[in-house]
């Protein structure tokens, strides 16, 4: 090797690594499931109006809603609804949909749709995972259409 070709061939050894190693870091960084992506944030944010409106709307209604989750089976969680109106009365007939996401892995939701079950509805969703699960809720009875959200804790097994 000539004697001036060292300096050269280091700088393009340290060049080579650092590229090589910036790439393995955004693989990674890409590969990590905890990592969560808004499925099409363009189209939420352009509907942003609109889902305030309808929040506030749900609001109005007066509606009530408590949701319970527990252990149908392992991997099955049994979710229970309980929905009153600003009165007090159970709200019946309606359509009940939940779509709930871990918050360790927001990229893999699960959704189902509840079956009325005397003044509850109750729906099997497949929620392997322990922890906290973001459940989103739609009813819809009528012409009247509510939304809401509820965190769960899911405990590990005893």
């Amino acid at each position: 090797m000539k004697k001036g070709l060292q300096w050269p061939i280091g700088v393009a050894v340290v060049l080579v690594v650092t590229v090589a190693a910036n790439i393995y870091v955004a693989f990674l960084a890409n590969d990590d499931p905890s990592v969560s992506v808004e499925s099409d944030y363009y189209q939420k944010a352009v509907r942003f109006d609109a889902d305030q409106a309808l929040q506030r709307r749900s609001e109005r209604l007066g509606w009530r809603l408590v949701l319970n989750a527990t252990t149908a089976a392992p991997g099955q969680e049994l979710l229970t609804a309980s929905l009153v109106d600003s009165t007090g009365a159970p709200v019946r007939g309606a359509v009940v949909r939940f779509t709930a996401r871990a918050v360790a892995r927001g990229n893999d939701p699960v959704s189902g749709t509840a079956r009325e079950d005397g003044d509850h509805y109750v729906a099997t969703l497949p929620m392997v995972r322990r922890g906290l699960w973001d459940v989103g809720v739609e009813i819809v009875r009528g012409s009247d259409r509510f939304v809401t959200a509820r965190r769960l804790d899911l405990p590990a097994a005893p």
